[in-house]
């Protein structure tokens, strides 16, 4: 190349690798204040699209942890208020146990008891409406699926959280089958020929038994008495009369010993008198067997058990979709639109007593008629339920579908306790009433089925704390640990990696900076000689 001082091609060439050393000194000193790798999108433009995917995963489950945090706060709230309901429930079980005890109590005594219930009731009433978290009441019922029936016999029970709101007329209820118990009847009724001997009753249940012999103790004594009364004198003590009262002396020691057994069954009179065992719960579950010393009494052959008459699961669909049956309760199925939804359909077949007559049309006597399940159920709909659903949602991961819902049942006194069957025609927690002994009773009753329902409440909300939020807690800590350390290597600087490179660019660029000021010396070299040659 020859010698010109119009192009100095060292210089340039000196100032190009000047300039990009000073470049990545720029850079290296950028990543290094900044602790990033990428610091703009032209410095990686993949690795930036992941790295931001990734804050915004980070920083949303961040959010969802403390989501989490503060929905166990609210769980804890709603528990603390149930456990004071519990408290109360309590004292109002020892409350009705003292009233009824009837040969102590006076009327004062009673209505002191009364009064206290009274308080407690309103206590319950006051923590279903005070327990709030942040603006929110937690055991008034509006937190969780509510709702109502209309026809006979019809109640509602509970709602998932899953569960739809109903249409504007609500879900039809038809039922195909009424729930029927088990039974037993005995073929033969008890009379003074077959009872003169002593009869041995059974009744299995489980592994429990109830067993009576009418010929021990002050039940023989009776009845050997009245035996031999009738006997005697049968004008003053009839036969059929004398009959009739030993029957109902049997059915009454026979459920004093299944009660005394734990047997679950009740022990009635027919018409004809045969003796009727049947089971209190309703349903194909509950069963027992039973046998008799005389053919025909409970069981068909003397000493051989017989078993009781299986019981049915009530039918029927909710909202015209399949529904399954346990008992009295119908509860729609998973899948369909009102899946969780129980209503409970009460009625039961009954009986009526017609008159019989002979071929003159003269009376001659009554049989008893059984109801059947089509007389039941004849009706093409037994009434509708309305659903609202209410249920908290809460949003517990980083993900639109990532939410979870939790039903919190109403827990005033007058939606405890419901559906208990009893003779004071209590309909509800707040209706008991302990003047009576009777009431007294019943009210025991009542208040057993409403701590049974705030213990399952807090079961529920224990299992959903523990289960659904505390467990969650500790997977979003895992996940936002990882998801942090999988950022933190696309897009973190190497601080060692950028000082070494940092340290040859500074010498690379302080030598390129004395190269361009050797290469800018060129020109003066070429303007010498012609200085010299002119001289």
């Amino acid at each position: 190349m020859g010698m010109s001082i119009k192009n100095n091609i060292p210089a340039l060439n000196a100032l190009r690798h000047s300039t990009n050393n000073f470049e990545g000194v720029k850079g290296n000193i950028q990543r290094l204040s900044s602790g990033l790798k990428v610091n703009t999108a032209a410095e990686g433009p993949a690795t930036l699209i992941a790295s931001e995917r990734l804050r915004g995963r980070i920083a949303s489950m961040k959010q969802a942890l403390e989501n989490t945090e503060n929905s166990v706060a609210l769980v804890q709230t709603a528990e603390g208020g149930l456990n004071e309901v519990n408290q109360m429930l309590i004292n109002l079980k020892q409350l009705v146990t003292h009233a009824a005890n009837e040969a102590i109590n006076d009327e004062k005594m009673l209505e002191a008891d009364q009064s206290e219930i009274n308080h407690l009731l309103g206590t319950i009433d006051r923590i279903a409406d005070n327990t709030i978290f942040n603006h929110r009441h937690l055991l008034d019922g509006s937190n969780g699926a509510n709702g109502v029936t209309v026809g006979p016999n019809l109640q509602f029970v509970a709602a998932k959280p899953t569960t739809q709101p109903s249409p504007e007329k609500g879900y039809e209820v038809d039922i195909n089958q009424v729930a029927t118990r088990a039974k037993a009847v005995g073929k033969v009724p008890i009379d003074l020929e077959n009872v003169k001997d002593g009869i041995t009753l059974v009744i299995t249940e489980v592994g429990r038994s109830a067993v009576l012999e009418t010929n021990r103790g002050e039940l023989g004594e009776g009845i050997a008495k009245m035996v031999s009364n009738s006997a005697k004198d049968p004008n003053t003590f009839p036969p059929e009369i004398a009959g009739e009262k030993i029957r109902t002396m049997v059915m009454r020691q026979l459920q004093n010993a299944a009660d005394d057994a734990n047997v679950n069954v009740d022990i009635l009179l027919d018409n004809e008198g045969h003796l009727v065992i049947r089971h209190r719960e309703f349903g194909d579950e509950p069963m027992f067997s039973v046998t008799s010393s005389v053919d025909g009494i409970l069981s068909k052959e003397a000493n051989f058990a017989n078993f009781a008459e299986r019981g049915l699961d009530v039918e029927g669909t909710i909202g015209g979709e399949i529904a399954l049956g346990d008992g009295q309760y119908l509860t729609a199925v998973e899948g369909t639109k009102a899946e969780g939804l129980t209503i409970r359909y009460d009625k039961e077949l009954g009986q009526h007593i017609e008159i019989v007559r002979d071929e003159a049309g003269n009376e001659i006597g009554t049989k008893t008629i059984q109801e059947t399940n089509e007389e039941a159920v004849g009706k093409p709909v037994e009434g509708f339920v309305h659903v609202a659903q209410q249920s908290i949602s809460f949003q517990v991961g980083p993900h639109n579908k990532q939410v979870t819902e939790l039903s919190i049942d109403n827990v005033r006194s007058n939606q405890l306790g419901r559906g208990v069957a009893n003779d004071s025609g209590f309909e509800n927690l707040s209706e008991i009433n302990v003047m009576h002994a009777e009431g007294a009773r019943d009210a025991m009753q009542i208040i057993d089925k409403s701590i049974d329902e705030v213990t399952k409440l807090r079961g529920r909300l224990g299992s959903f704390q523990k289960n659904a939020l505390e467990s969650n807690i500790n997977s979003l800590r895992i996940a936002e640990e990882n998801l942090t350390q999988a950022e933190s290597t696309i897009r973190d600087a190497d601080m060692a990696a950028e000082m070494s490179e940092l340290t040859g660019g500074q010498i690379l660029l302080s030598s390129s900076t004395a190269m361009l000021a050797q290469a800018n010396q060129v020109p003066k070299s070429v303007l010498g000689l012609i200085t010299s040659s002119q001289g």
